[in-house]
């Protein structure tokens, strides 16, 4: 009898949309004219789904007046605000790129991203309550050709302050009030936009060397944010607390755009993530819904606003991972949540159960260059399904786990390769064919019996290379074991660095934890620990010895870690903060530098077998 392939295919119902944002947001305004769309706290600011149309069309108007046309690129370098919202739709309508740059970016970084996507405008602040921008922006001139206006939104931090201006400058107002003049050329001007036109550029995180830029469609994140609100049985009257920067899909596509879908509300408690003003937000517009990595649950739940903060409202939280849903029977007032970006650890992910407490946990797997998700768990799934996989996939995504050296598919049940194909495969990435070929694959193995032949139009599947490692469990649902590149090889021995994680997250002592792989002489490699005290431990600090022997008690003594530093140790000098991305992500690339630096201290202990 044939093995059985590692292949699987998502619900063939119900059937893809072909539609545009334009075309979504005209059926909104339709149905839901007056319902908000965006809630703004730190800006004071709501904007109804009537108001968005209305603005979106004046400032498209106004860009078209200042020069942008289909194709072109409109870059976005700004905290969250409501006026994302506005600027996605407007290039929407022209055709144009919405283009986002991380807000943290240096001077080099934003230089190498603007040459990367060479933007026609960009829209930016001068300054936000954590950056200030001015000397890089005066910088500009004369640095890219193409960079024909920097548009200058009002400082949050300053309202109603005069912008001062140079060659070249100007303000958001002033586009603003360009539109009225221009709409008839703009509305003449025969944009024909398509559902597979590019919308989106993204700067996928953690990339080395030049940006790497994912070119979303219309088509794949309509489909996603789609898929992704019926999983969570959407309502137009649902309000989702969105912490998690815009620049990012989970902001955009999973917050933003499913919310849009079915003419529900996102609320932006705070321009770049504040544990205090998300409380804060979840109380005061009674959120039905909240999103977050896992940095910012661990955040929020020693917060000391988090026990007097009335949470009953909340009827879901989201984690990362993504199916057909099965509607909940008491739907209207029960808590959800998505956290998504990084994984989970069955510790944490059971104390945010316990202690907001939420009864719908969705958890989830995906990245930018799919259009944000690919598997997602349902209310109705196990909870052992939600702390141990991704979940099944969404409806028309097909999944593969491969070797990641021949492609070919591996047996049910063993470790490969996840590859994705589907709706919600990137187009490509921008300007960067040699890199769009060593992602986006084709098998010729498709056509074998078996196998998952063509797609719908009769081309050969266009294969997503994800670089996760993972598993089919028996039902089905995708179990995520970690990067390919970030498994601990030690004497041969491949040890994913999350159910270490898994393990350590459920010590009561331990706050925040990251394991990862550091050099031996003897094995290659061995298991590092950097970790954070949790506030219950009451400043006592366990030994090395009772951290290995309580990883032991569940998992083989060669994933037991052999170095463990703590972070803020002012003995070993480990650094106070963790080194995290813009999005709240720890850096792990960064603490395995700094873990490999703590191995050359005479502090260090040293490994018996090195």
């Amino acid at each position: 009898m044939a093995q059985r392939l590692s292949i699987i295919r998502g619900p063939t119902t119900p059937a893809p949309l072909y539609n545009t944002f334009n075309d979504v947001l005209h059926a909104r305004c339709d149905e839901h004219p007056q319902n908000i769309v965006v809630t703004s706290q730190h800006q004071n600011k709501t904007l109804t789904y009537a108001e968005l149309h209305h603005q979106s069309g004046q400032l498209a108007a106004g860009l078209y007046q200042l020069g942008v046309r289909r194709g072109d690129r409109v870059g976005v370098l700004l905290g969250n605000r409501y006026e994302y919202a506005i600027i996605m739709f407007a290039c929407s309508k022209l055709g144009a790129y919405f283009t986002l740059f991380n807000y943290a970016y240096t001077s080099s970084e934003l230089l190498n991203a603007l040459h990367a996507t060479t933007p026609k405008v960009l829209m930016t602040t001068y300054t936000t309550c954590k950056f200030d921008y001015t000397p890089m922006l005066l910088n500009l001139h004369g640095v890219l050709p193409g960079l024909q206006h920097v548009i200058l939104l009002d400082d949050i931090s300053r309202p109603g302050e005069p912008l001062v201006t140079s060659e070249g400058f100007i303000t958001y107002e002033d586009v603003m009030g360009l539109g009225p003049h221009s709409i008839a050329d703009f509305a003449s001007s025969g944009q024909d936009v398509k559902h597979s036109d590019i919308l989106n550029l993204q700067f996928t995180s953690g990339s080395t060397g030049l940006p790497k830029t994912a070119a979303l469609t219309h088509h794949g994140m309509i489909n996603s944010a789609r898929y992704i609100g019926l999983q969570m049985v959407l309502k137009s009257d649902d309000r989702i607390n969105v912490p998690v920067p815009l620049f990012h899909a989970f902001g955009l596509v999973i917050g933003f755009s499913a919310a849009v879908m079915y003419g529900a509300s996102i609320v932006l408690p705070s321009e770049y993530f504040d544990a205090g003003s998300t409380l804060e937000a979840v109380e005061r517009y009674q959120c039905t819904g909240l999103y977050g990595v896992a940095t910012m649950f661990v955040d929020m739940l020693p917060h000391p606003q988090f026990a007097a903060t009335e949470r009953s409202s909340l009827r879901y939280v989201h984690f990362c991972s993504f199916l057909q849903p099965k509607p909940h029977p008491d739907h209207v007032q029960h808590s959800f949540g998505v956290m998504a970006g990084s994984a989970m650890p069955a510790g944490l992910l059971s104390r945010v159960v316990t202690k907001f407490p939420i009864q719908d946990i969705y958890t989830n797997w995906g990245m930018t260059e799919l259009s944000s998700i690919a598997t997602m768990t349902t209310a109705a799934d196990p909870e052992e399904k939600k702390l141990k996989s991704a979940g099944r996939l969404l409806p028309h995504f097909v999944g593969k786990v491969v070797d990641p050296t021949t492609t070919r598919a591996l047996p049910w049940g063993e470790r490969g390769e996840i590859v994705i194909s589907g709706f919600g495969v990137m187009d490509s990435y921008y300007g960067q064919p040699d890199r769009t070929a060593q992602v986006i694959r084709y098998h010729d193995e498709d056509d074998l019996p078996g196998h998952v032949g063509r797609d719908e139009s009769g081309a050969l599947r266009r294969w997503m290379h994800t670089g996760d490692e993972g598993y089919l469990d028996p039902d089905g649902y995708f179990v995520i074991t970690g990067r390919i590149k970030d498994l601990i090889i030690r004497g041969g021995e491949n040890i994913s660095p999350n159910e270490i994680e898994a393990r350590l997250f459920r010590h009561p002592a331990v706050k925040q934890c990251a394991v990862f792989g550091v050099p031996s002489a003897r094995y290659g490699e061995e298991v590092a620990a950097m970790l954070e005290l949790s506030e219950e431990a009451h400043g006592r600090r366990p030994t090395d010895a009772e951290i290995k022997g309580w990883v032991r008690q569940e998992l083989s003594r060669y994933k037991s870690p052999v170095y463990i530093w703590w972070l803020g140790d002012e003995v070993t000098g480990v650094p106070c903060d963790w080194p995290k991305t813009a999005n709240g992500k720890l850096r792990k690339g960064d603490i395995r530098k700094i873990g490999e630096g703590m191995m050359s201290s005479p502090l260090c202990p040293r490994c018996p077998l090195c």
